[in-house]
């Protein structure tokens, strides 16, 4: 380990006992192939040729924003993203957080107040929408081909390419990799639980920066999927039951009258999608292929799916059996939540639930309706208005 690395990772255990706790988590390595600084979970790499780019501050910067990395999951939450997006998307995250601790960080480093207080998932989203406009910008305005729900397909799902960066842009100052072992589960509630404790003790000796209690307790949430608390709500509406009324037909033959697993055929599905624009593509592609596995699984008698801003601005209804083929989400002005419930009402139809899409900012109406609601969330749970009804799930895609 170079004596400089050494002597500013002592500094912050003495002076930032956060940070440097944490710090004495990861193995040090020089790696000369690398461009500046690394982290996987498991090691910190880096150039010595970067290292002697920076001062003793921007050292010790560097090394904290490393740190921060692993402390929010980036190492364990990267999957499918491009990796050179999701690496600049956690950057945006963390070097605010590392600048409010009193910390310096190399000249060009990646800020933009449009991300303070947002998660990497968040922000690699907004950087996702802004590439692919780019994109249809340099091709004359041209969409590209239609993923479900009307959304331009990736060529390689969320693997989206990234779009050349421009000349003058700010460069990362350390790399965030995917953690390399099979036991990642563990090493990341390892590591939820390591930060726990190191703010608790840096919170002791009075010595934890001020705004990164938010930060600990943002990162150390367990990880929920929302696919799988979708299709729960979905299918607690099926009620299967065993009955006598249709025996069990395998076992007659032996003279064995046995009750048969029945499940009454369940009512309308409806889904809304919040097509004001504040719901970027990529997770209306998710969304929409959601609502399809759900209508595959369920078998709702219909499946109603609707879209709206202000108002409804587009109604798609698919019988059971129906071949089921999304359009494209029509909208983009701003966000009421009120007229999907009102035209459900006006039409007469009580669905046996009904799952909405939005970032949450919007009205409500004012009554609650008599079936189950889930809001799905685009904001995270922590900073998205309550919805007066219902249950609510965070769906960062």
């Amino acid at each position: 380990m170079d004596p400089r690395i050494s002597k500013q990772r002592s500094a912050l255990v003495m002076d930032q006992p956060f940070f440097g706790a944490l710090a004495l988590r990861l193995k040090v390595i020089e790696d000369a192939a690398c461009k500046t600084f690394w982290v996987d979970g498991e090691s910190l790499g880096y150039n010595p040729a970067y290292l002697d780019t920076l001062n003793d501050l921007e050292c010790r910067g560097v090394l904290a924003h490393e740190i921060l990395h692993v402390a929010n999951g980036h190492c364990f939450r990267q999957g499918p993203r491009d990796a050179d997006r999701w690496n600049d998307a956690c950057d945006y995250a963390i070097n605010p957080i590392v600048k409010q601790a009193g910390m310096v960080l190399p000249k060009g480093h990646l800020d933009d107040a449009r991300f303070h207080g947002k998660s990497a998932e968040e922000i690699y989203a907004v950087l996702t929408q802004e590439a692919r406009q780019k994109e249809k910008e340099k091709s004359g305005g041209k969409p590209g081909a239609q993923a479900p729900g009307g959304q331009q397909a990736p060529a390689n799902g969320a693997n989206t390419p990234s779009a050349a960066p421009e000349p003058d842009a700010p460069s990362s100052c350390g790399e965030v990799r995917p953690y390399p072992g099979p036991d990642k589960p563990v090493k990341e509630a390892e590591w939820k639980v390591a930060t726990l404790q190191a703010a608790k003790a840096a919170k002791m000796r009075g010595k934890l920066p001020g705004g990164m209690q938010s930060m600990v307790e943002a990162a150390a949430e367990p990880s929920v999927d929302w696919r799988a608390i979708l299709m729960r709500f979905a299918q607690q509406v099926t009620n299967d039951d065993y009955s006598f009324a249709m025996p069990n037909r395998r076992y007659l033959h032996l003279g064995f009258y046995l009750p048969s697993l029945h499940s009454p055929a369940v009512g309308d599905a409806v889904f809304v999608r919040d097509s004001s624009g504040s719901v970027f593509d990529e997770t209306q592609a998710q969304f929409a292929a959601e609502i399809i596995h759900v209508a595959e699984v369920v078998r709702p008698a219909r499946l109603i799916v609707m879209d709206c801003d202000t108002r409804v601005t587009q109604v798609q209804v698919f019988e059971r059996g129906d071949p089921i083929e999304l359009a494209p989400v029509k909208g983009g002005g701003g966000t009421a939540f009120t007229d999907p419930f009102r035209r459900l009402e006006e039409e007469g139809i009580n669905p046996a639930f009904l799952v909405y899409l939005t970032d949450m900012d919007g009205s409500f109406p004012g009554v609650p309706p008599s079936y189950p609601v889930l809001w799905a969330s685009t904001t995270p749970l922590r900073r998205a208005r309550q919805a007066p009804f219902g249950e609510m799930v965070e769906v960062i895609i």
